[in-house]
């Protein structure tokens, strides 16, 4: 297999993801940190099965998926294409969110979910 290939679970996974993150339009903080992230995706990857190594056996193989994926850069990578592109598709403009949105956003949901 070579390193451009994907297996068609690990592009259906991501296809449901980036759907997922369009739908509730976070594609601009979301590629924001898939950016930040990307470079230490295999660290991340050996880290989560050290730490979630008790659980997975719970969550069958859908964890180890999940883990594998995401542990290879080039994933992260078709990840934000695939935002962008069904953005794009969507018709939806694109926003250019800067840190302070961001925050705001994360803190507001912190405010709602204690006034529950």
């Amino acid at each position: 297999m070579k390193k451009d290939d994907i297996s068609e679970r690990e592009k259906i996974l991501l296809e449901r993801i980036a759907r997922r993150i369009v739908d509730m339009e976070l594609e601009g903080p979301a590629i924001w940190i898939l950016q930040t992230i990307k470079p230490l995706s295999v660290i991340g990857g050996e880290l989560a099965y050290f730490y979630l190594a008790p659980f997975l056996p719970l969550l069958d193989e859908k964890g180890y998926e999940f883990i594998d994926t995401f542990e290879k850069r080039e994933n992260i990578e078709r990840l934000i294409k695939m935002m962008e592109k069904i953005s794009k598709d969507k018709g939806q403009k694109k926003r250019n969110y800067n840190l302070r949105e961001i925050l705001n956003k994360i803190r507001m949901l912190f405010v709602k979910s204690k006034n529950i």
